[in-house]
């Protein structure tokens, strides 16, 4: 039998706590980083576009489905990204799925960073070619990968841009120095985006990338606080969606309400990004200066996210009981491309206060010491 794995029952009660078994908790899970589905300005245009506009077109938008919100929105993030178009999708997973499905009979091989999200894996195995893995950020085994591939090949990179766990970038630089001019690299920067780069473009602007063979797969429901997802690149890539892609054709479009909201926490990113990304810098400072000398790679690392991984069962318990009793929730969680099988993961907001911030700190400094 499969071992239970579901997850415990959460109500989050406020940007900063969840009610956990009647308690509230103070909460640094999710990836709510701007905690902008709290924000007044949202939460009112979502009740606004229930009233006018309904809840859902309940039909796929190559059916009777593409509402002009729809439309605007995927004119404003191509605009934000500086992408020539852009592709609204059901959800943030979905996207690179999406996206394989648009690439099917132009690519004979895919290679994954061995530690890719799940998205990436199963957007991999979809198209039905060749599929290699390599070592996790290394450039140097993904030039060796691409030339196991033969001078013939036509290579598909599929990575994260900003880890979802780490807080680390992919050195998407050294990728493309050793991608073929035909190749297709797919970057699915969920965690990056509204977080990195001057403007708030994500990993791409961060490393001062723009290029033709890139695909860009984001999400709505981290920095944005929404729902959806979206995939942009070159026009002919929204072409072969629009033909191609069974998820994009065959899906219930993404709720009205959302896609609405997502216009509205675009342009706040937009207008106040600036000031949202210093405070989450100062708030993630805050922690990570703390371990400059046990985790000194943390500094180096622009992610508000990091994991925590005690070695054994024992010291996973002993962390656990000691930030219930500090009234923390202790987000212990399994992931697939996570650092180990379970792991504890935070995620700093800017909601969070100094002494919010100075808690965990403390805590976790703590527990490096024997109890």
């Amino acid at each position: 039998m499969l071992p239970t794995l579901e997850p415990p029952a959460l109500v989050q009660v406020s940007p900063t706590h969840v009610e956990f078994r009647n308690r509230q908790l103070l909460y640094f899970g999710g990836s709510d980083y701007f905690r902008l589905s709290w924000h007044p300005r949202v939460r009112a245009t979502v009740a606004r576009a229930v009233r006018e506009i309904g809840l859902s077109v309940a039909s796929s938008r190559t059916g009777t489905g593409n509402h002009p919100v729809y439309l605007r929105l995927e004119g404003a993030l191509a605009k934000f990204f500086r992408f020539p178009s852009a592709v609204l999708v059901s959800g943030g997973y979905s996207g690179p799925l999406v996206a394989a499905q648009a690439l099917e009979g132009l690519v004979t091989h895919v290679l994954g960073d061995a530690r890719a999200h799940g998205c990436l894996k199963d957007a991999a195995a979809i198209l039905g070619v060749h599929l290699l893995s390599f070592q996790h950020d290394d450039p140097d085994a993904l030039g060796a990968a691409i030339q196991r591939c033969g001078r013939r090949s036509r290579v598909a990179v599929f990575t994260e841009g900003l880890s979802a766990h780490e807080g680390t970038i992919a050195p998407l630089r050294e990728y493309l120095e050793r991608l073929p001019a035909n190749g297709v690299l797919l970057v699915d920067d969920a965690h990056g985006t509204g977080i990195l780069g001057r403007r708030g473009r994500g990993s791409l602007e961060h490393l001062g990338l723009r290029d033709s063979r890139i695909i860009l797969a984001t999400t709505l429901s981290k920095a944005l606080g929404c729902y959806g997802g979206a995939v942009l690149g070159p026009r002919w890539f929204r072409e072969r969606v629009l033909c191609q892609s069974r998820i994009y054709g065959s899906s219930t479009a993404l709720p009205l309400p959302f896609a609405a909201a997502g216009l509205v926490a675009l342009d706040m990113i937009h207008h106040e990004g600036v000031a949202l990304r210093a405070r989450l810098c100062e708030n993630t400072r805050i922690v990570k200066e703390a371990f400059r000398a046990s985790h000194p790679d943390w500094l180096n690392r622009p992610g508000p996210m990091f994991a925590v991984a005690p070695g054994t069962v024992a010291a996973q318990e002993s962390l656990r009981r000691r930030l219930l009793r500090a009234g923390i929730y202790p987000a212990l969680i399994r992931y697939a491309s996570g650092p180990a099988d379970r792991f504890f993961r935070f995620a700093i907001s800017t909601a969070h206060t100094h002494a919010q911030l100075v808690e965990l700190r403390d805590l976790l400094l703590k527990f490096q010491q024997p109890e």
